[in-house]
C-alpha cells in the first residue's frame, strides 16, 4: 500500500520542489519585468516585431478624431462647469470601426433636445449635396449610392 505515496517516491520529491522552485523564479521574474515596464513576455521574439512595425496609416475621420480629443485634453475650464459644458461646440466626427466616417453626422443633444443630424461621404466626410439637416435621421442612405461612389472613384483613377 505504501508504494504509490511512500518511500519509492524518494525520487520525485527533488522534482516536485524543483519545479515549485521554477514557478517561484518565473513569478519573481515577471514581476521584475512589469516593474521595469517590459511587460509579462519572456519571449522576446515576440514582442521586438512589433516594436519594429509601423503604426497603421490614420484615416481622415480617425485624424479628425484625434484633433478633437486632443483639443478636448487640452481645455481650460474658467469655472466649475465641467467640461461638458464647453463640448457642445465641438464637432465631434462619427467614425465606423473600419476608420471612416459614418452616413449619419450629428451634433450632441442639449437639453433633452436631439441635435441636428446630416449626410456625409463616408470617404470625405464632406456633406452629401440635397441632403437634408434634420433632428433625428436623415435616412443617409437615400442620397448616398456606394455603387455610384465606387464608380466615381474607378472613373477618376481612369483618367
Amino acid at each position: 500500500m505504501n508504494m504509490l505515496g511512500g518511500g519509492g517516491s524518494a525520487g520525485r520529491k527533488p522534482l516536485k520542489s524543483g519545479m515549485k522552485e521554477l514557478a517561484v523564479f518565473r513569478e519573481k521574474v515577471t514581476e521584475q519585468h512589469r516593474q521595469m515596464g517590459k511587460g509579462g513576455k519572456h519571449h522576446l521574439g515576440l514582442e521586438e516585431p512589433k516594436k519594429l512595425r509601423p503604426p497603421p496609416a490614420r484615416t481622415p475621420c480617425q485624424q479628425e478624431l484625434d484633433q478633437v480629443l486632443e483639443r478636448i485634453a487640452t481645455m481650460r475650464l474658467p469655472d466649475d462647469r465641467g467640461p461638458l459644458e464647453h463640448l457642445y461646440s465641438l464637432h465631434i466626427p462619427n467614425c465606423d470601426k473600419h476608420g471612416l466616417y459614418n452616413l449619419k453626422q450629428c451634433k450632441m443633444s442639449l437639453n433633452g433636445q436631439r441635435g441636428e443630424c446630416w449626410c456625409v461621404n463616408p470617404n470625405t466626410g464632406k456633406l452629401i449635396q440635397g441632403a437634408p439637416i434634420v433632428r433625428g435621421d436623415p435616412e443617409c442612405h437615400l442620397f448616398y449610392n456606394e455603387q455610384q461612389e465606387a464608380g466615381g472613384a474607378h472613373a477618376q483613377r481612369a483618367q
